[in-house]
């Protein structure tokens, strides 16, 4: 019987983690919600404070707040970034003459090794590769646009009925556990929602920040396309260490294009702003909420990317924040509270022991 009891729960693990990767797309859909509710739940508390507003009215307002800011960041950044693709287009010529000059050193390359295939060729394989990953995905624009859209109206209704229903999902949560335990099951879940909202409050502010920053930095080296590139490296802040670097090759292939000196500069900048970003940007908006050891962080990006892509990714810092309290507010007291129990219970065994081995051995 035991060994028909350990195969049964063998196979119900196994049937629960396909389950689970089979439901990754909802799970993923779930964190976010909650993510986006921590991140309400204090200004919407604030508002149902001071001006005695329904929990679920004040997170509707500040959505609506936030679509209003974005809608008029994107009226001010539109028209210089249709400004910037006409330039682009007015200076076509001068980048096609800048291809003859890397293909003519390619050339002078390859007649030193012959091994190297043609750079017209590369440049062709290149290009019908883009056409086709181009053209499949134009074809599932409209697909993905709907689903991105179903997905978004998801995480806003789970999100404002979560911040509705904080309170009585926290009461019942702990209804289901031991009286003698519930100040530190109060106190864990309390810790959790803090570090989810900190970290979605704080990683907006510090995407506005490094937005900025690169902006006023490519205008002043005079990198071109000056905006759309520092919106791209601002949401390379979503993604956690790899993230600003990947969201900085268009940033810096582009430099590159407009000569050696702007490249230079270029990567300089970027490696400041980083810096900057690492020593006080975001010790100055997080504070010490997000105090995750690097390997964790790591860790937990290179599975939430090969999970959920981008998406887990992103939600990855948050799963590791949490799991990081557990288990140092859970596992580790629990830990400790076995070894102590159990140094303590061993005197109690060697007296047994002797007593059972006779006199002699007490005595001794």
């Amino acid at each position: 019987m035991p060994i028909y009891l350990g195969l049964l729960f063998a196979l119900l693990t196994a049937v629960g983690i396909l389950l689970l990767f089979w439901l990754r797309h909802v799970l993923l859909i779930l964190f976010i919600s909650v993510l986006f509710a921590a991140a309400l739940s204090g200004p919407s508390e604030w508002l149902h404070e001071r001006f005695r507003l329904p929990r679920g009215l004040a997170a509707v307002l500040i959505y609506v707040f936030s679509f209003g800011v974005l809608v008029g960041i994107g009226w001010l950044v539109v028209p210089p970034l249709l400004g910037q693709v006409a330039e682009f287009a007015d200076r076509a010529p001068e980048y096609a003459d800048r291809y003859d000059g890397i293909r003519d050193a390619y050339a002078d390359l390859r007649s030193d090794f012959p091994a190297l295939p043609p750079f017209d060729e590369q440049m062709s394989r290149l290009g019908s590769a883009i056409l086709d990953r181009a053209g499949d995905r134009a074809t599932a624009l409209p697909a993905s646009l709907f689903a991105t859209f179903l997905d978004l109206l998801s995480v806003f209704v789970i999100s404002l009925l979560l911040v509705t229903n904080r309170a009585a999902i926290r009461r019942f949560t702990l209804s289901l556990v031991d009286p003698s335990h519930r100040g530190e099951v109060a106190d864990v879940i309390d810790r959790c929602w803090s570090r989810l909202g900190v970290y979605l409050r704080a990683k907006v502010i510090v995407m506005a920040i490094v937005g900025a920053l690169t902006y006023v930095a490519l205008l002043l080296i005079g990198v071109p396309f000056a905006i759309p590139l520092a919106i791209v490296v601002a949401l390379g802040e979503l993604i956690p260490r790899a993230g600003p670097w990947l969201a900085r090759i268009p940033l810096l292939a582009i430099a590159a294009l407009d000569g050696p000196r702007t490249f230079l500069l270029t990567l300089v900048a970027s490696i400041v702003i980083e810096n900057l970003k690492g020593y006080l940007i975001s010790p100055l908006v997080e504070g010490d909420q997000l105090d995750i050891p690097p390997l964790l962080v790591f860790v937990s990006v290179l599975v939430g990317a090969t999970l959920g892509g981008a998406a887990g990714a992103f939600v990855a810092v948050p799963a590791a924040a949490i799991v990081d309290v557990i288990v140092r507010e859970v596992v580790v007291p629990w830990r400790k509270r076995q070894l102590r129990q159990a140094s303590n219970g061993r005197p109690g065994l060697d007296l047994e022991r002797r007593t059972r081995a006779g006199p002699e051995s007490v005595g001794r």
